[in-house]
């Protein structure tokens, strides 16, 4: 496929990291309202990620195991597109996002696997506003540190979402193209129904899908 073509409006490109929840993922995406064809691409087809650097379609990064700084593949590419086309990233993927804005990664203070941990919905949100707190699995050891210092943000970022440890559970970039990333594993049924996120999500890349002249380069932040 050439992704530069860009006639299929209806298309999602989904970056596999081999996880044991992708294919959940994947259920979850297509079962929201837009009717949508997602195009799965391993994350170990070095190929495949390079040709999507020239994308005009909704990106979005799975969950899987390891660090961020591990999928470099992924971490080029999401560094490539993030202000160009929507951006969805779950678990690794919300790490691949907030590394590719310039933030670091730590050891999760308490980690969980599998459970159900509180999650609270702050400040101002484009995906998550209105949302009360919710309950969502979380399979994770690492998380995202937010840079002390702001010349070291490659892209301005918000946190808009934290558990109860006041860790980062979600992050929104505020690139002219909306990036979005989330710790937690909304697709799981050990979370509460997060549907009006997804159908956020979904919504706004249809849209720009439909609309690709207003896409817009990464707004940089000075140093």
């Amino acid at each position: 496929m050439d992704f530069r073509e860009g006639k299929n409006q209806k298309l999602i490109c989904f970056i596999d990291h081999f996880d044991s929840f992708s294919f959940n993922v994947l259920d979850w995406l297509t079962a929201g309202p837009e009717s949508l064809e997602v195009l799965r691409i391993p994350s170990d087809d070095v190929v495949g990620l390079r040709k999507l650097r020239d994308a005009t379609c909704p990106v979005v990064f799975s969950p899987g195991p390891g660090s961020p700084l591990e999928a470099s593949a992924s971490l080029e590419l999401c560094r490539s597109i993030v202000g160009r086309a929507p951006v969805l990233g779950i678990c690794l993927g919300h790490q691949i996002l907030g590394v590719a804005a310039g933030w670091g990664i730590s050891k999760a203070s308490q980690p969980f696997h599998g459970t159900r941990r509180a999650i609270n919905p702050v400040g101002e949100s484009f995906f998550f506003g209105g949302l009360p707190p919710f309950h969502a699995a979380t399979y994770n050891s690492l998380v995202l540190q937010i840079p002390q210092e702001r010349a070291s943000h490659r892209y301005e970022a918000r946190v808009t979402a934290i558990c109860e440890f006041g860790e980062v559970q979600a992050i929104e970039l505020m690139t002219e193209v909306k990036a979005v990333g989330v710790q937690f594993h909304p697709e799981s049924f050990l979370s509460d129904d997060l549907s009006r996120f997804r159908d956020r999500w979904l919504a706004y890349a249809m849209a720009w899908m439909a609309n690709q002249s207003s896409a817009a380069a990464p707004l940089l932040i000075p140093s």
